[in-house]
């Protein structure tokens, strides 16, 4: 019988991240070497050396919170010194009515071309200032008449009016007069005016458009455009002599404060 030969055993894997104690331990491996700028003569002309960007974002929030805060504080301290001032000061609105209103003059005249009126009017309205330690400044400023009618108003002349200065706690009256010819009105409302003219039941319309200031001290503030419409005001009440009724105060010409 033929001698068996004993087997060989297999050899056993090593599992992994197995380190032999009897090996040398590795080296420590080296860093990779620094890259050294090109020198001038290497580079592209007129290309400069990279920079390092230092970020800008925490200097751009400190700016708005100073730039906030500093916005804050004046705001307070505009309302502060405006509230004082306002009660200091105490301003009041000035007021206004008609002292008087006549017509000299109204002739209606009927021609084969049309009817065509003549008005001539003096009005005086009284302007009050209530402040005691305002001084209102009035630019120069135009009236405008004007007859009421069913059918339209008919526009009866214009007037410059001076302006002036209104001392504290003052009453001052504005006077103008206001004259036109050859209007041409229709037949039917020139016939309603003439018997109004009449029976002093034809009724005016009074409107002035100015610029209003104040003084305070020697200092002046900017003017701002205001009207005033007063009417519409009978004859018989403008000549009257009682007391007329208070006329409407518009602030920049459309914004109604009394």
């Amino acid at each position: 019988m033929a001698e068996e030969k004993p087997t060989s055993k297999p050899a056993l894997q090593r599992p992994p991240g197995y380190r032999d104690p009897a090996a040398a331990p590795p080296g420590v491996p080296r860093p990779p070497p620094r890259r050294q700028p090109l020198p001038p003569s290497f580079r592209r002309p007129g290309k400069p050396l990279p920079r390092h960007r230092r970020p800008r974002r925490s200097c751009c929030c400190r700016i708005c919170c100073w730039a906030s805060a500093v916005a804050l504080v004046a705001a307070a301290l505009f309302a502060v010194a405006t509230a004082l001032a306002y009660l200091w000061f105490q301003p009041h609105l000035p007021s206004f009515r008609l002292a008087y209103l006549n017509a000299t003059q109204l002739r209606v005249a009927a021609r084969p071309d049309g009817t065509f009126l003549d008005v001539a009017t003096h009005v005086g309205i009284l302007a009050t200032n209530p402040n005691g330690r305002l001084v209102l400044e009035y630019g120069d400023g135009e009236a405008r008449m004007a007859v009421a009618d069913d059918d339209g108003d008919v526009a009866v002349g214009t007037a410059a009016i001076a302006g002036f200065e209104q001392g504290r706690r003052n009453r001052t009256v504005v006077r103008f007069a206001a004259a036109v010819k050859g209007v041409a009105v229709d037949e039917v409302a020139g016939a309603r005016i003439r018997a109004g003219f009449r029976s002093k039941e034809v009724r005016f319309l009074v409107e002035v458009r100015t610029r209003l200031g104040v003084r305070v001290g020697g200092k002046n503030t900017g003017k701002v455009p205001i009207r005033v419409g007063c009417g519409p005001v009978s004859l018989k009440q403008g000549v009257s002599g009682g007391t007329l009724p208070k006329c409407r105060f518009f602030f920049l010409r459309w914004i109604n404060l009394r």
